[in-house]
């Protein structure tokens, strides 16, 4: 009898941990090439902020993991945003660029955007839903 109770505790609680954990928003990063260096995540809520780093409401830097990189998030649960991922291979904190803004590491941004010119948080923007995660792809 006592062990029941103490198994329904302890099933109670695992729930509850597990629920407040997910409840926060998760960015899901596929298609990562290799182990070098790390994933950075900004997330912006609005056009004027938009790839201002310094005005992201959330930035998120991991070490990689070849494959799949899981980037919890803590700041923002829902709303509409927009979120730009890249892979800093060489690890100096900054995206490499070459001719005309061509990346010369990893990125992403959400819905699938594929910029043909500068950017649009617009074109990038997703409803983030509370406990849903969000898969995005890095291109090389």
């Amino acid at each position: 009898m006592e062990n029941t109770f103490i198994q329904k505790i302890v099933f109670l609680l695992v729930l509850f941990f597990s629920s407040v954990v997910l409840s926060h928003g998760t960015v899901i990063i596929t298609n990562v090439e290799h182990d070098d260096g790390y994933i950075d995540v900004k997330i912006y809520d609005s056009k004027d902020s938009f790839l201002k780093e310094d005005e992201a409401v959330e930035a998120v830097r991991k070490k990689v993991k070849k494959g799949r990189v899981e980037v919890p998030l803590s700041k923002i649960h829902e709303g509409e945003i927009a979120i730009v991922v890249y892979h800093d291979e060489d690890g100096n904190g900054e995206l490499k660029t070459g001719m005309f803004w061509r990346p010369k590491e990893g990125f992403a941004f959400s819905n699938n955007y594929s910029p043909k010119g500068p950017p649009k948080f617009k074109k990038a923007a997703i409803m983030l839903e509370h406990g849903v995660p969000v898969e995005i792809e890095l291109n090389y």
